[in-house]
């Protein structure tokens, strides 16, 4: 941990309209005192990511209905957060930004530009990639240095894990103040070496391929798989209901072409699974606006429990 304790006073959330930038959002503004501001380019998707913060499942009325927080402290937090389409004003004044944007490495470029052009010029920029290596997102700033890797896992702002990223190039400074803030904030970060993927994605991303593979297969569907999965397993949600329930379809795509990019074949995106994507279903439509449903919806299989 760093010797000088992380103090951010405003944090921007590039792509904080989606599933994992408001959750991200909900952690700051329930955790610290810092402002933040949800950016997305479409007024639509920061209209989403707000009402997720205040109305979705893991948001702040959930939490008041829950008595965990009172009325009185959703307001004062809800006056510290605003959302915005203008990337300038959102970012003005910024100390801390984190990045949110698909796994798609000229988009991100272009968030992590933009976020060099309009925050502090001291500000930290901590990108949720899950796949990307931190030093080629990095690659195109003047200060590489600033750039470091917070992978988190959904929801955001209730699961503990934040997989930290560190090149070569990252300033150890800048390492030290996320992970002493991450710390500050209830999460358990824990730091690795900068590779595509890094630890998680290429652990968990092999078993969501398998899975896909063996339903083209048909050695079993979706509904024996996640079963399976939940009651041989003991997990809490099996590999079709998390990559529909929880839209991490969409993740799960952009992370496995990158990985197969970088690393070889084992990592080849199934058929099955580039079909489903090609098609639209991309999981639950009030997550990922604009999806067509999820595997169950594709496949005409009805979901268990429905």
């Amino acid at each position: 941990m760093s010797q000088k304790k992380a103090n951010f006073k405003k944090v921007a959330i590039l792509g904080g309209g989606g599933l994992m930038g408001h959750g991200i959002a909900l952690s700051c503004l329930q955790r610290s005192d810092a402002e933040v501001t949800i950016i997305s380019r479409r007024d639509e998707t920061v209209q989403h990511g707000l009402n997720l913060i205040e109305n979705g499942q893991y948001g702040l009325g959930r939490a008041v209905e829950r008595g965990k927080l009172s009325e009185e402290a959703r307001d004062k937090i809800r006056a510290r957060l605003s959302g915005t389409t203008d990337y300038a004003e959102g970012l003005a004044g910024a100390d801390l930004v984190f990045e949110t944007i698909p796994e798609v490495v000229d988009l991100k470029h272009n968030a992590l530009l933009e976020a060099e052009k309009y925050a502090s010029e001291d500000a930290i920029i901590a990108s949720n990639t899950s796949s990307i290596m931190i030093a080629e997102l990095s690659a195109p700033l003047k200060n590489p240095g600033r750039v470091v890797g917070t992978h988190w896992f959904y929801p955001a702002n209730i699961m503990p894990l934040v997989e930290v990223g560190r090149s070569e190039l990252t300033n150890k400074d800048a390492l030290d103040s996320v992970v002493d803030y991450l710390r500050q904030i209830g999460k358990k970060p824990v730091v690795v070496k900068d590779a595509p993927g890094f630890f998680m994605t290429r652990f968990v991303n092999n078993y969501l391929a398998e899975a896909i593979r063996l339903v083209e297969l048909g050695i079993a569907g979706p509904a024996e798989i996640d079963e399976m999965c939940k009651n041989g397993l003991g997990w809490p949600m099996g590999v079709f209901d998390f990559l529909d329930d929880t839209a991490s379809f969409d993740s799960f795509y952009h992370a496995q072409e990158y990985l197969f990019e970088t690393c070889g074949e084992r990592y080849a995106v199934p058929p099955l699974a580039r079909k489903v994507f090609k098609s639209g279903y991309k999981g639950d439509p009030a997550l990922k606006p604009g999806s067509r449903g999820g595997w169950y919806d594709f496949l005409g299989i009805e979901k268990p429990g429905k």
